[in-house]
């Protein structure tokens, strides 16, 4: 009995000093493993609990991103603010994105709307469904922004502005746009900060006749009504708030008050379109060896009879800058007596700008010919 008492004691310390082994390494291993944490006690544990808090983390930054640009989306105008400004619930939010690029600073937000009023029907009525693009473009380097758009834009911002209808600028920091075609129109405004465009695609004229001239007396009168302009002025005002800026402006007031500037600026670019046009073609004339300093009306004109009484008639008629659809020339032949003997008429059809058109007859006269002459008919 007392040497089974001997032998549990002995197990029993064996058994403790195998135990401390054991945690030692353990402790080791999680020292080694886990950056010295106490608190893991298992290798496992310590690794399961790292990957949770990377993923809490970057959890908690993609929300702070997301949250960072959806301030964009905030600026939009509500569906309230739409209705005040259709003056009924016709527009809704079909479709709102934002995204973030920060290697360029470029922050997006974009929203389509659609008119609820038509139903869509992809046979019938494919193209009827008036939308409306918003996009709001927030940056921070005019030439990061200039990139940007040449990636997203056919054309620069510098030539939209230059062909555009109207332009104006409600404040010192703001200028504007807008510009129209028979399948809607575009207004886009720019700040310092900020690239505002609103786009209408209104095929059939159903919220704005955009089916009018550039110029003339019939020309287009924007007002109240013009979608784009509306958005985009709602835009403006909601980030002038953001800032603690109060404004009254109308932004179509101020585009219209700048057509009479537009008019004569299209003007002159089609004066000078127009002279540019009559340079070429005046050089293209010296080109093809005409003469240098040419004669308007008809030059160097000629009859010659032959030994067989036929007359040959030839000549050239030198336009000047009108174009003319039909020019009449009348042909008289004289006697020895300077007496009328024939006359004849030719017509010379659709002659351009400074154009020379050669002309070439043959006539048969029996009688005593002398000389002939030709002259214009009015």
């Amino acid at each position: 009995m007392k040497k089974l008492a001997v032998f549990v004691i002995f197990l029993f310390l064996m058994m403790l000093s195998l135990q401390q082994t054991v945690f030692a390494q353990i402790e080791e291993k999680v020292g080694s493993g886990s950056g010295g944490d106490p608190d893991c006690f298992l290798v496992r544990e310590c690794t399961v609990n790292d990957e949770e808090n990377k993923t809490e983390e970057k959890e908690v930054e993609e929300k702070e991103e997301r949250k960072k640009v959806s301030e964009l989306i905030k600026l939009l105008p509500t569906e309230k603010k739409l209705e005040e400004i259709t003056y009924r619930t016709i527009w809704e939010y079909v479709d709102k994105q934002s995204t973030m690029d920060e290697e360029i600073g470029i922050e997006t937000a974009t929203a389509i709307l659609k008119d609820i009023t038509r139903v869509f029907d992809p046979i019938v009525n494919k193209y009827k469904v008036s939308t409306i693009l918003v996009e709001i473009i927030k940056y921070d380097d005019i030439y990061e922004l200039e990139y940007y758009w040449e990636e997203i834009s056919s054309s620069s911002i510098e030539n939209i502005f230059n062909n555009a209808y109207l332009v104006g600028s409600p404040t010192e920091n703001i200028d504007c746009m807008f510009n129209f075609s028979e399948e809607g129109a575009a207004t886009i405004c720019i700040t310092n900060e900020y690239v505002v465009q609103s786009i209408i695609h209104d095929k059939y004229q159903e919220h704005f006749g955009y089916n009018k001239l550039k110029i003339g007396p019939k020309k287009l009168q924007i007002n109240q009504d013009e979608m784009t302009i509306n958005i985009v002025q709602d835009v403006l005002k909601n980030i002038e708030k953001k800032k603690g800026i109060e404004s009254n402006y109308q932004l179509f007031e101020i585009l219209e008050s700048n057509k009479e500037i537009r008019d004569k600026e299209f003007r002159d670019k089609e004066l000078e379109s127009k002279e540019n046009n009559i340079r070429n073609k005046q050089n293209n004339n010296k080109s093809l060896g005409m003469e240098k300093d040419k004669k308007y009306g008809i030059q160097n004109f000629s009859c010659i009879k032959d030994e067989f009484g036929l007359v040959t008639i030839s000549g050239q008629f030198n336009n000047n800058q009108i174009k003319k659809d039909k020019v009449v020339v009348e042909i008289l032949f004289f006697d020895n007596e300077q007496n009328i003997i024939l006359k004849n008429t030719a017509n010379l059809l659709d002659i351009d700008e400074f154009e020379t058109k050669r002309f070439l007859g043959n006539t048969k006269i029996d009688q005593s010919f002398l000389t002939c002459k030709i002259q214009l008919v009015n």
